[in-house]
């Protein structure tokens, strides 16, 4: 069995959220109970009393985390983000820096550096990523029976992801709002899996892909918007050509709108879909959890498509400090053949999951304002279908 890293999964950890939650891919959404330090730099500096203030040209905010949960253990980490303008573009959207790193008590560690650039009164967007991972978790497996050939038993089988990746995005915008380019995502790793018996399996997990991402985008802010659209769409390809054990396509599109509904109070709502055609292997299937839909952290509902729209409302009720509160639903699309995992909707063969719904909130800290674009810091707690999670992030979540 192969297990690896979507490009979806890291993009979305690295640049918008950062949770921690129990889940089966290393998007390091890991559950349990977390204590955060904020560390804030200030932007303006106080030249003199007749002087208004001076922002920096550089705003640098790194964010110490204590983690825990039930697989990974006790975790310490830190987040560190930079904003800054990437040319002397006027009107632009503030480009950014980032780097994660942590390390848990399971010996699973990992460390992420990534940007974001704006450049040329945002006619070109750039993405780059790059990062290693040593991530320990567990799936559930059946096994058949040497001597039979029948289903043995779904067993809880360990693994281990070790190696490197890298992603990048290009987009020139082609049309007022309209975005088109180039990307590709490449992970060089192994996966250590550990089978009932005792006995371990070594497996090459290389996975090379070329995509073409299309957006839509009128926001009135990239990081905290109030009104406006964002559609991402990408579709990407992973053929036996370029190195690849399997031949597949991944599609996704995702379409965010804001609405303003008052001082301080907006209204978010999202619609994501993810849907994979071809040779897929298990570990480049998708599955509810992480931004959609918090309060998933198993990775139980997996699948070649899943389907979720959620709505958040917002309120930054005093000062710096607001708080978000949010719901949703979701629904996840596999084969009906035997294998992938445990559970019940495994076990019944149902192609659909049923519903799957989501409540949650949770609270927020505004821990940068730069050229009138605020950022801010957070914690959720999410409750799904017989599950839960507790989530810290940088920025909103959609």
């Amino acid at each position: 069995m192969k297990i690896t890293l979507t490009l979806l999964a890291f993009l979305s950890y690295t640049f918008y959220a950062f949770s921690f939650s129990k889940n089966e891919n290393p998007s390091f959404c890991k559950k349990g109970m977390t204590s955060t330090v904020l560390i804030g730099v200030l932007d303006t500096v106080k030249k003199s009393d007749t002087i208004k203030k001076k922002e920096k040209k550089f705003a640098f905010m790194p964010l110490p985390t204590l983690t825990y949960d039930r697989s990974q253990g006790a975790g310490i980490g830190v987040i560190a983000m930079g904003l800054f303008k990437a040319d002397d573009s006027k009107k632009v959207p503030l480009s950014r820096i980032m780097a994660i790193g942590n390390y848990a008590t399971n010996d699973s560690y990992y460390m992420m550096l990534g940007t974001r650039l704006y450049l040329m009164e945002d006619q070109w967007r750039i993405l780059a990523a790059v990062g290693y991972i040593n991530y320990n978790f567990q799936a559930f497996q059946d096994f058949e029976d040497a001597g039979t050939g029948g289903v043995t038993g779904v067993y809880e089988t360990p693994y281990t992801t070790k190696g490197g990746l890298f992603a990048f995005a290009l987009q020139r915008r082609v049309f007022e709002n309209f975005y088109l380019g180039i990307g590709g995502f490449m992970m060089r790793s192994d996966v250590t899996v550990s089978l009932p018996d005792g006995s371990e399996v070594v497996q090459p997990n290389n996975i090379n892909s070329l995509s073409v991402p299309i957006s839509y985008d009128t926001r009135n802010s990239i990081y905290n918007p109030s009104s406006g659209i964002f559609i991402d769409g990408r579709f990407s390809i992973v053929p036996s050509w370029l190195d690849n054990d399997n031949d597949f396509v991944k599609t996704m599109l995702y379409v965010n709108h804001y609405k303003k509904l008052g001082d301080h109070k907006i209204l978010a709502s999202r619609f994501a879909m993810k849907a994979n055609f071809g040779d897929v292997p298990f570990a480049s299937q998708d599955y509810i959890g992480q931004t959609d839909l918090r309060g998933y952290t198993q990775g139980e509902y997996r699948g070649n498509q899943t389907y979720t729209v959620q709505s958040e409302f917002r309120n930054n009720f005093y000062k710096k400090w607001g708080y978000v509160g949010f719901a949703g639903l979701g629904i996840a699309y596999r084969k009906s053949e035997e294998g992938a995992a445990a559970g019940d909707w495994y076990n019944s063969g149902a192609s659909w999951s049923k519903p799957l719904p989501s409540i949650g909130a949770g609270a927020r800290y505004q821990v940068i304002e730069k050229a009138g674009q605020k950022v801010n810091a957070g914690i959720d707690v999410a409750v799904g279908r017989g599950d839960w999670g507790f989530y810290f992030r940088i920025a909103e979540a959609f």
